[in-house]
């Protein structure tokens, strides 16, 4: 039985700085309570909506808790009357480092969602106070229960006493808090014996493969006993919305020091949309991704390891060869078919041929600085940073949230809501544990012990075409350069990074997800990327 409704109003305020914490005294792991109905596809689901703070521990047993790590803040939606063991349970997060969950939860998969429309911008040069707001109907609580989680420092997360937010922020110990609060989740709700899955966003594809491995090496050790006597389960799989997956391969992250060929076919995508290429004529975007593909492995791939030097890509091994070459009948065909491709000039390729995303957003349109989310949008470069593509949704997505935590969720708070902390990024902790200090993250190594633990975890990416944060084929490569290439699904859509603000791949997206949860392995799924559906180091 669905419980009753209950208002929660939290006295705590809750200090999302570096610096911040609270004590343990002070957190009621209580929720609020408020029942709904949704209608996903023609059927009436009842459902209940909570928000919270559940303490994460850094070592849980059954009978005992010790290592109070963090106040985490989260809004749960479930489906209460159903049966447990046959009932998924879905939990998401955004990225940044230091991004809360709004936009997910505002935007994506929960009962209700706010329709940006994007790349739509009736007027770039200032944020909408509001968008639409309506039931969801691709809501996947027709599917699976979801969780929305805030990482401490963000929402209305944070560090537990003596420890501060600051000593959370860093790879390993955020994933370790996230697990941890995956833990507490499932014993105070008695979800032992649910399917479990995670869905990480962005910075989410260094997170979730690094908590998914996380759970798989704890088992249920954590579990409390579950009264039921059902089976425990761990983890069925997990998802990656738009990920970054190496930090080291990314040459937006490594400012181009390494090699950009990973986004070649993002930069051409935008510059077809923006009308800035004529090169994809009448080829559907699957065509189209598939020759942008080779393009980018073969005549760009060539060009940059014979004339660049690899420990630094933005310098040529030889300038005068590299000026020659440039120079010459084979160079320029190089450097005009890279042009008709991305819509940048011979003459800046011939300069910076290994081109970042930055340098493409401000110079593919004068007088324009493109979105580096959704490179389909873009304002006056006279606009103030904080009024840039990127941060459009954001004033109408936080407004939206102050009324909705009260009204729909029926949990009312102090303070303010942090959607997103740019203090981690100044100080994150990069390296992962028994790594090079100086090292970026990565979580190849995780996907390939989740697998290691559990041969038949799901596993699915999802990437937007005209992203170009984190671009789908230097997704591709780095899978492929750990030989999971043919074991791991990527699915690209019309859209940018939040690929769910585009009403057009709203339908496929939803479709491509329920076809996700109804298989109950990973080798039914599809083996090949290859096939298809329609501030820097941040990262939503």
């Amino acid at each position: 039985m669905a419980p009753a409704d209950k208002v929660l109003d939290d006295p705590n305020t809750y200090d999302t700085t570096s610096d911040g914490s609270i004590d343990l005294s002070a957190i009621n792991e209580d929720t609020s309570v408020k029942q709904h109905t949704i209608t996903i596809n023609g059927k009436v689901l009842p459902y209940v909506a909570r928000a919270g703070h559940l303490v994460a521990y850094r070592n849980v047993a059954p009978t005992r808790k010790s290592g109070a790590e963090a106040a985490v803040f989260y809004t749960s939606y479930t489906r209460d009357a159903l049966p447990k063991e046959n009932r998924p349970v879905t939990f998401l997060w955004n990225g940044g480092p230091g991004s809360a969950s709004i936009w997910l939860h505002m935007g994506s998969w929960g009962p209700k969602r706010l329709k940006s429309d994007a790349p739509n911008m009736p007027d770039p040069t200032k944020q909408p106070e509001s968008f639409p707001f309506e039931d969801n109907a691709i809501s996947l609580l027709d599917k699976s229960d979801i969780v929305f989680v805030d990482p401490p420092g963000t929402g209305l997360s944070t560090a537990i006493a003596p420890l501060k937010n600051k000593d959370l922020w860093g790879t390993d110990i955020d994933a370790q808090v996230v697990a941890d609060f995956i833990t507490a989740y499932i014993n105070k709700f008695n979800r032992q014996s649910s399917p479990k899955y995670l869905y990480g966003e962005s910075y989410g594809g260094i997170r979730t493969p690094i908590v998914a491995n996380l759970l798989e090496q704890a088992g249920t050790s954590h579990y409390m006993p579950d009264l039921s006597g059902k089976p425990a389960k761990v983890l069925a799989g997990f998802i990656l919305n738009s990920p970054l997956v190496n930090y080291n391969t990314s040459c937006e992250m490594t400012r181009g020091r390494s090699s950009c060929e990973g986004y070649i076919p993002s930069y051409a995508m935008v510059a077809d949309y923006l009308k800035k290429s004529t090169k994809r004529g009448t080829k559907t975007q699957e065509q189209y991704l598939a020759e942008l593909r080779t393009f980018a492995r073969t005549t760009f791939k060539d060009t940059l390891t014979t004339y660049f030097d690899p420990s630094n890509y933005l310098q040529p091994k030889d300038s005068d060869a590299w000026s020659t070459f440039a120079g010459s009948t084979q160079g320029k065909a190089v450097l005009d078919q890279l042009e008709a491709y991305t819509g940048i000039s011979t003459e800046y390729s011939a300069m910076y041929f290994n081109f970042i995303p930055a340098f493409y957003e401000q110079t593919l349109i004068p007088g324009s600085v493109l979105g580096r989310y959704d490179g389909r949008m873009m304002v006056p470069d006279s606009n103030s940073p904080d009024k840039d593509a990127d941060s459009y949704i954001n004033l109408a997505f936080l407004n939206q949230l102050k009324t909705y935590f009260p009204d729909f969720v029926n949990y009312k708070f102090k303070g303010a809501y942090q959607p997103l902390n740019d203090e981690p990024r100044y100080i994150w902790k990069w390296a992962r544990i028994d790594s090079d200090v100086d090292s970026r993250p990565q979580s190849i190594t995780d996907i390939q012990a989740v697998l290691t633990f559990n041969p038949d975890s799901k596993i699915l990416i999802l990437h937007g075409y005209e992203d170009i944060a984190t671009s789908g084929f230097q997704t591709e490569l780095d899978l492929e350069g750990a030989g999971l290439i043919s074991r791991i699904p990527v699915k690209w859509f019309e859209g940018g990074h939040m690929i769910y603000n585009t009403e057009s791949s709203r339908a496929p997206l939803k479709q491509t997800l329920d076809d996700y949860y109804a298989l109950p392995t990973q080798d039914a799924l599809g083996s090949s990327s290859a096939s298809v559906s329609a501030s820097a180091l941040q990262l939503h």
